[in-house]
């Protein structure tokens, strides 16, 4: 039986694009505008065989990855157009070996959670579904932090009100 979820995801604020999940086919993904990118292809090639305990599934598009099955699936797509300055919220994820990555986090509907890096180039976004993370949808985001410190070098980093000087 075909099963079929759309979502809406969006980068910086200025993408959208759709995602179909099936359960007997390629995880149907659009790719970001820059997944030509040769850094996209060594994150591609070095993403972890399992996320969240999920396996690693196959993905109908270039520079992107995905985790589990049906509504469960956490997607990554590498290329996505890097998110400027913003008032969303922003968390800096470390894997407790000193490798951190700095995340701009959406909740989208239906219980989604889109995270997009954040000083990187290219930029990565993870759409992550409650269901699959239901106690913290940030550790599949954690899952990805060695590959990304790896491969993609931090150019800059998130700032609060707290981190600016007074004028």
């Amino acid at each position: 039986m075909l099963r079929s979820r759309s979502l809406a995801l969006a980068a910086g604020g200025a993408l959208a694009a759709g995602l179909v999940l099936t359960s007997c086919a390629a995880v149907q993904v659009p790719p970001g505008p820059e997944a030509q990118d040769p850094l996209c292809a060594d994150i591609v090639l070095g993403a972890p065989e399992q996320v969240l305990g999920m396996e690693k599934v196959e993905t109908s598009s270039q520079g992107t990855v995905a985790w589990g099955h049906g509504e469960d699936t956490v997607v990554m797509r590498c290329g996505v157009t890097p998110p400027g300055p913003t008032t969303d919220q922003c968390t800096t994820l470390a894997d407790g070996n000193g490798t951190e990555v700095d995340w701009i986090v959406r909740e989208l509907e239906d219980g989604v959670f889109l995270y997009t890096t954040y000083g990187r180039e290219p930029a990565i976004d993870v759409t992550v579904p409650l269901s699959a993370a239901p106690d913290q949808p940030s550790a599949a985001a954690l899952d990805l932090t060695q590959v990304i410190t790896r491969t993609i070098e931090a150019t800059d980093r998130c700032v609060g009100p707290g981190d600016t000087a007074a004028p």
